[in-house]
């Protein structure tokens, strides 16, 4: 609780001053709630508007009673109550709200903002909407607001159990607006608050259907979310759970995800380069209503729209997985009407894949900008009339790339120049520089200085003006020719920057915009494609065979042998990229970098991070969230930092708990492997590809230098330069032409070029052009030099594109000048704008269907063969169809569905399909719906790999159960136990009545917690299978709760919930002397310890591989494990003492690793393989 504020101080002061009350004064230093109803109120009236309580006081003081009348304090309870109460009424049919009510029947019309205000409407209740009478405000690089206070108990209200249903939500959507949420009482009583806290609000009494709440409960969430605002959830949430009375049930906690920790530290901090991601998920069944769920906020990387207008303007409308990308055009009537939210006007400006971006136009604290304006900002669309509509969409796009915008070139400094060609036609196949320009070393040392980084990169991809791709430093190094930049016309997508209309340049287009560095994995890996088209290349399926045994020995050898701990530990780290996630954690602004580095290649980096089989279906957290941490036990909700944390405490592979964890990550691994056929080669890398800016490579040659690649993967000799024989491809690798042989070369004008590889600009076409129809804008091209692959490839020439290809597309080559010209007026425009946008081609899935059909087909036909090279080039051109305004004609569609959908299945194909579906019956049922499985016969290389994988990893797999034997795994671990069992004895042994009595409270208590976890668990699980359910059941409404079970841990909220219980509240009341001197002494560390013993000791009687004890007491298990440990090293028995962020960043360094695997008794060596051979052998058998 608060004090009251400065000014309600000052006004009670002068008011017990005026009524001669003086005695009171003195008690005006104590807590809200314990003074009395009149400063209750005041301090009320303070946090809603300050003005209007210096108002009451004032009229109060100034107010001469009639005769007879003495003035009290009752008469100015009253004036307060009445003042309050203004903010709190209903607005009804006959209210006069001329000034601030907004004509809905002119929302889908009005689309041009003015500074006028709107005329007053007669309207019902739900049509009744605050205009915004501030300026701009953006809130991540605000603070909170002033803080607010309330301590009125109110008769509150009882909300219901479950989320709205759909009819419930189909309500919100009238003819005219698609309301969000929209406060009944208006918007007042939030001005001054960020929208970060109006979102999260408006998030949970959208969730929990609750139309309107008490205001005093109301300003109970405001007060807790300006002083402390990640306690708002709990403190919803606890409102929430105590009004269901009799229906309590913990479970609802996992209905609405708590706000990440990151979003309020980014707002204390207003970390640079980082902005809030506001957005929601939304369903277009067919035959129902849209329903919205609005999703916690997250930090993100910013872009170009977010830096002019600010991050709250914006709101993403994800579709979720059940629905299809065309769905959006049928619904193009709904995403053309206003969407409310707090008081805000949202409208639609464009489509970016399969997400939907609003912008608010007009509403609380947002200056009117209309959807016009920003668009004529990114891309002026004067200048830019002769441009296809579907380009046009497709550009909207770049400006919400992220990015991070770094060095704002002088006008004078950007010089834009012709590509290089091979020939005079100047198609893209000759064009050799396609895509990349050159930068100066000045220029890239002052972008990379916004990193802070310690190298500097020789490329880097990103955005300036309407300019995008790679661009490489200058290759003369000279600093002193000051910071240019040049772009090639290739480059050059759309004109901007121009005067706006202050007649000003706005330096956001002249600023260098970095998306990535450039890319460079090493070493890399193989997939389907490739070994496909290296198969047909003549590489022999012996070879597949020897890689994938080397690649799973290499995987498994740690596992396999688990004498060592500590190898073990740094198998894990190294497995999780736990080093690199720490580091993000610490430094936001690095997390940025990374992330840009990494965003489009997250398979290349994947990371698994959830073990539990049945937590797993509903609790997989996304990327940006799996740092998350149980704030009151302490445990990690990432797989491969909890581990090791357990390691680190002293726990082994004799506790179950651990041992499991360590079975899942092996697991992780090999799923990537049985999935995707991700099989590493030593020897090769996947790295961007650029021109060769001096001239001096001949066709046929490139340049390849890694700053990874310390010694020669076979000779051992120091060696980053990368010569000889090698092949390069790309991805889509549907032909034999998109993999081709070169020779890597040396070459010492190249030499400051690192982790590129360099293509020559010589020769009759671009090399990039023949690898899948590259270019230089970003490719990434895959490497590789095993002498094995290499020598019995033969490569083949590009084929020319099939004529049954040029006429399978319709193309919609309708420009801009010829779309706004219809349109009478700049309102008719601006919604022709919108529906053009709405009306382009997206990705809808049809590209995945040719690859498949592509990828069944090479397994029995040649990839020469013309129906293979028709759907290969088929996939190339679906790839670009959105973007080049092709549409694929549904009777080529239908006419390839019959000839090729119909082509019986490989068992490696089927099997790949049914381990990458989700887990459930109608996922099952899409996957093999009119499949026909061809019949086993080992005759390709995926035939064999698969044959051979199946054998391999149901061998591994088998061995990581058995690594720890059942009877290794001791049921009862002493050290944990050990804290309980002395507590009792001991209260026997003093005959401390008081203390027996805090034990079995804390026995029963716990008791009742476990099964409550167990039955609140259950009862998550069974809530989420039916909403999934209710998607495929026609008969059904689809319910909302629409998050993916990819990106929303449901779970995580109800054991954060029970470990707060169990934290605060075990056991209820303490009597004995004993644990209230430890309380008072030790900060309860004592009865922290008996508790996590007593809660080890019931989960593991209640099942072996238990969790329980680890969710609500993580920190303390690992302390007792650790001090038990310390005991047999020092005599004082205490463990090592680090401070939190002392840990972080403990790492093993490399050397004492070698000395560890070094270090190993030959007789363990030989024990691990003997086993594992013994188990592959049986498997064989």
């Amino acid at each position: 609780m608060t004090l009251p504020s400065s000014d309600v101080v000052r006004s009670a002061k002068q008011v017990y001053n005026h009524l001669d009350l003086r005695e009171r004064i003195p008690n005006l230093s104590s807590h809200v709630k314990d003074l009395p109803t009149e400063i209750q109120k005041m301090q009320t009236l303070w946090l809603t508007d300050k003005n209007e309580l210096a108002k009451v006081i004032r009229s109060f003081l100034q107010w001469v009673p009639p005769k007879g009348t003495k003035k009290s304090l009752e008469h100015l309870t009253t004036r307060l109550e009445s003042a309050i109460s203004l903010f709190c009424i209903l607005p009804d049919e006959d209210d006069d709200i001329a000034a601030d009510a907004i004509d809905i029947d002119n929302f889908s019309n009005n689309t041009e903002t003015t500074s006028a205000k709107r005329p007053s409407s007669s309207t019902t209740q739900s049509n009744v909407y605050k205009r915004a009478r501030s300026d701009s405000l953006n809130t991540s690089s605000g603070a909170y607001a002033a803080g607010r206070r309330l301590s009125i108990s109110p008769q509150l209200i009882t909300p219901p159990l479950s989320p709205p249903s759909e009819s419930e939500r189909a309500s919100n959507t009238t003819d005219d607006v698609n309301i969000l949420y929209n406060p009944p009482r208006g918007i007042k009583p939030y001005e001054g608050i960020s929208w970060t806290i109006q979102f999260e609000i408006a998030r949970f009494l959208s969730t929990f259907q609750l139309n309107d709440i008490p205001f005093e409960v109301l300003q109970r969430f405001l007060d807790v979310a300006m002083t402390n605002p990640r306690n708002l959830f709990e403190t919803m949430m606890a409102w929430y759970l105590d009004k269901i009375g009799s229906r309590k049930s913990a479970s609802v906690m996992g209905l609405m995800e708590r706000c990440s920790e990151c979003v309020w530290s980014h707002l204390e901090k207003n970390t640079e380069n980082r902005m809030i991601h506001y957005h929601a998920v939304i369903a277009l069944p067919l035959g129902k209503p849209p329903t919205i769920e609005l999703r916690p906020p997250r930090v993100g990387a910013s872009n170009r729209f977010f830096r002019k207008y600010g991050d709250h303007r914006f709101l993403e409308l994800k579709l979720n997985r059940t629905t299809h990308v065309s769905q959006i055009r049928r619904s193009k009537d709904y995403f053309l009407k206003p969407f409310i939210l707090m008081g805000r006007t949202f409208r639609f400006l464009f489509v970016k894949d399969d997400t939907i971006i609003l912008f608010a136009t007009e509403g609380a604290e947002c200056e009117p900008v209309s959807i016009r304006q920003v668009i004529d900002w990114h891309i002026p669309i004067l200048d830019n009339w002769n441009m296809t509509t579907s380009k046009f969409a497709s550009r909207m796009s770049l400006g919400y790339s992220n990015s991070i915008p770094t060095l704002v070139f002088d006008p004078s400094n950007i010089h834009y120049v012709d590509d290089l060609y091979s020939g005079s036609g100047g198609d893209e196949e000759t064009c050799m520089t396609d895509g990349c320009g050159l930068i100066s070393v000045s220029a890239m040392r002052r972008i990379m200085g916004c990193e802070h980084a310690d190298t500097l990169p020789c490329a880097v991809q990103g955005r300036i003006g309407g300019a995008k791709g790679i661009w490489l430093v200058a290759p003369d190094l000279d600093f002193g020719s000051g910071e240019w930049i040049q772009i090639r016309k290739s480059q050059h997508k759309f004109k901007t920057g121009t005067l706006q209309y202050d007649m000003k340049v706005d330096p956001l287009h002249y600023t260098f915009d970095l998306v990535k560095n450039a890319i460079c994995i090493y070493p890399s890996s193989l997939n389907t494609q490739f070994i496909q088209c290296l198969s047909s290349g003549g590489v022999p399926n012996n070879v597949f065979l020897e890689l994938l045994s080397e690649y799973l020995d290499r995987l498994t050898s740690v596992v396999a042998d688990n004498h060592n701990i500590r190898v073990l530990r740094d198998w894990i780290a190294k497995t999780g990229s736990v080093m690199n996630m720490r580091w993000e954690m610490e430094n936001a602004e690095r997390s940025v970098w990374r992330e840009r580095s990494n965003s489009e290649y997250d398979d290349e980096l994947e990371i698994i991070s959830h073990e539990d089989e049945l937590a797993e279906s509903i609790a997989h957290q996304s990327k940006g969230e799996r740092w998350k941490m149980n704030q009151y036990s302490g445990s990690p909700i990432a797989l491969h930092e909890s581990t090791i944390r357990l390691i680190d405490s002293g726990f082994d592979l004799s506790n179950p708990h651990l041992a499991s964890k360590v079975t899942n990550v092996f697991r992780d691994v090999m799923r990537s492997v049985v999935t995707k056929y991700k099989i590493e080669v030593q020897q090769s890398c996947t790295i961007t590809c650029v021109p060769d800016p001096t001239g001096v490579l001949e066709e046929g040659e490139v340049f390849l230098q890694l700053s990874n690649r310390r010694v020669d993967e076979v000779t051992g000799i120091t060696a980053g330069l990368v010569t000889g024989a090698m092949i390069v491809g790309r991805n889509p690798c549907g032909l034999k032409s998109d993999i081709q042989k070169v020779t890597a070369v040396d070459r010492p004008e190249l030499r400051i070029y690192t982790d590129v590889i360099v293509f020559p600009t010589k020769g009759a076409r671009s090399l990039a052009s023949m690898l899948a129809g590259g270019d230089y804008d970003g490719d990434i091209i895959f490497c590789c030099w095993d002498q094995r692959i290499v020598e019995s490839f033969v490569p083949s020439p590009v084929p020319k594109e099939p004529s049954s290809v040029k006429v399978a597309f319709d193309i919609n080559t309708t420009r801009m000048r010829e779309n706004l010209a219809k349109a009478r007026d700049d309102i008719a425009k601006e919604r022709a704008l919108q529906t053009s946008f709405i009306n382009v081609s997206l990705p809808d899935g049809t590209l995945g269907v040719y690859e498949n059909w592509r990828t069944v087909l090479a397994e029995s036909l040649p990839m020469d063969h013309p129906d293979v090279v028709y759907l290969a080039i088929m996939c190339a051109k679906l790839v670009d169809a959105p973007k080049q305004g092709y549409s694929l004609k549904p009777s080529i569609y239908k006419r390839d569905k019959n000839n090729f959908g119909k082509i019986p299945h490989p068992p490696w194909f089927l099997d790949k399909k049914n381990q990458q579906r989700e887990r459930d019956f109608r996922s099952y049922q899409e996957v093999n719906k009119d499949v026909q499985p061809r019949e086993k016969i080992l005759g390709t290389a995926m035939d064999h790999l698969h044959d051979a994988l199946l054998k391999k990893t149901e061998a591994y797999t088998k061995y990581t159960r058995s690594m720890f034997d059942e009877k290794d795994i001791k049921l009862k671990d002493p050290d944990l136990a050990l804290p309980w069992e002395q507590a009792v004895e001991m209260a026997k042994q003093l005959g401390d009545e008081m203390f027996s009595a805090d034990l079995e409270r804390i026995r029963t208590e716990i008791d009742a917690s476990l099964d409550n976890y167990s039955r609140d668990f259950k009862d998550l699980v069974f809530r989420r299978q039916q909403k999934i359910d209710s998607r495929y059941d026609p008969t059904r409404p689809t319910e909302p709760f629409l998050a993916e079970h990819s990106c929303y841990n449901t779970a995580f909220e109800l054991e954060e919930h029970f470990a707060k219980q169990f934290l605060e509240k075990i056991p209820s009341k303490v009597t004995s002397t004993i644990l209230k001197i430890d309380e008072a002494v030790h900060n309860g560390q004592l009865l922290k310890t008996i508790k996590a013993s007593y809660a080890y000791l019931r989960s593991i009687q209640r099942e072996k591989y238990s969790k329980y004890c680890y969710i609500v007491a993580f920190d303390t298990i690992r302390r007792i494990k650790a001090d038990s440990k310390a005991k047999a090293a020092k005599n004082n028995g205490i463990c090592e003492s680090i401070a939190p962020n002392m840990y972080s960043v403990m790492t093993m360094e490399r050397r004492w690793i070698r000395k560890l695997k070094e270090s190993r008794s030959v007789a363990d060596t030989n024990a691990a393989l003997v086993r594992l051979r013994t188990i592959m052998n049986d498997e064989e058998k």
